[in-house]
């Protein structure tokens, strides 16, 4: 019964979110610039901005009769971080798509991955007063491939694709008085546990109440915050919260999740970032899960709402041809000099300004 109200639930929450993307949208996403200038009677600028980033951090190292020691060994973790967005008069509709992976390898524990993260955001939103939004969104949080506990003989496997998954749909306010900063209350939310890997479907394991469950469906309220802040120049934390409660089962336990990215750009290609992530649940496990990683690597950024400054080159200008062959020379006329009046002028020591002999053209007889 618990499975069938979920999917009747998620039906619903599906149909009544298609319903108001049909109207345009947008999402809990910080606000840039816009490809287009059009700007509507709530102060907004209209259209879609695009705005995305690709990062490839590379770590290896080589040993050679080194006596100190040492193992060889390479490491990779690629992200990339996107965000559509799309603003029309009263309505917004925002889209954010964050992919990770990484691993390591060396010739001790073989490849290792180091970081998994699958995380897709949708949202939408109708203003109802300044700053003020009803917003309706739809989140899915997972991870591409298998993780294990190495602290085990043999290992021991925790996760795998879909395996967990959350999918949460809320209804609720946002609050968002500028670009950088952004607040949202959900009260009526669901969030539904998919665990796809048989090999993990055993009760307790994420929640789930039986052996071979797949699903498990909880209704709570949930608040999300987003804050940007710039520390220097070219250097940017980016703070992401959310936490949810269930109303069905110990209310006061809170399911939180929180993400920090610390990016210190140092050119248009390279920065070093700094992510530390904190998860709390205790359908995971009774205790706070905690990663930090450090790299330096490439960075390649798209923000299609930066016009490229162009040089316009200037046209040669061609001159049109004349034909000169029937045009008659221009005769200038004969003028007679006064002696008289250019010896006063130019050969007098002194000149009277009263004098009409100042004037050049007295020179010439009349």
């Amino acid at each position: 019964m618990r499975l069938i109200f979920s999917i009747i639930f998620l039906v619903l929450s599906l149909f009544s979110s298609a319903q108001f993307l049909d109207t345009s949208g947008n999402l809990i996403i910080d606000g840039r610039k816009y490809l287009k200038s059009k700007v509507d009677t709530t102060g907004r600028k209209s259209g879609w901005e695009i705005y995305g980033a690709n990062t490839l951090t590379v770590n290896q190292n080589t040993f050679s009769n080194w006596m100190a020691g040492g193992e060889n060994s390479v490491s990779l973790n690629a992200k990339t971080d996107y965000e559509f967005n799309f603003r029309k008069k009263k309505h917004f509709w925002d889209n954010r798509f964050i992919f990770e992976y990484g691993f390591l390898d060396n010739k001790t524990n073989g490849t290792r991955k180091t970081a998994d993260n699958l995380n897709i955001t949708t949202s939408y939103g109708y203003l109802i007063k300044e700053k003020w939004y009803l917003t309706s969104s739809l989140n899915i949080r997972s991870q591409f491939s298998a993780g294990f506990n190495y602290g085990t003989t043999p290992k021991t496997k925790l996760s795998n694709l879909f395996a967990p998954a959350y999918v949460t749909i809320g209804v609720g306010a946002n609050y968002t008085p500028n670009s950088n900063f952004s607040v949202s209350f959900q009260p009526l939310t669901s969030r539904t546990t998919i665990v796809a890997d048989k090999d993990l479907q055993k009760k307790g394991t994420y929640g789930l109440r039986n052996d071979g469950d797949t699903f498990l469906f909880e209704v709570g309220a949930y608040l999300g915050g987003r804050y940007k802040v710039k520390l220097f120049d070219n250097v940017t934390y980016d703070n992401n919260i959310g936490i949810f409660s269930n109303y069905s089962n110990k209310f006061y336990n809170l399911d939180i999740v929180y993400a920090g990215l610390l990016d210190m750009k140092i050119n248009n290609f390279m920065s070093t970032q700094l992510t530390i992530n904190l998860i709390y649940d205790e359908d995971q496990v009774a205790q706070t899960q905690f990663k930090q990683a450090l790299g330096i690597g490439l960075t390649y950024k798209i923000d299609s709402t930066k016009k490229k400054d162009k040089k316009k080159r200037r046209k040669k200008e061609i001159l049109p041809y004349f034909d000169t062959s029937g045009i008659s020379p221009v005769k200038l006329p004969r003028i007679k000099l006064e002696k008289q009046n250019y010896d006063q002028v130019f050969d007098k020591n002194t000149i009277d300004e009263k004098s009409t002999y100042i004037k050049s053209e007295s020179i010439f007889l009349e």
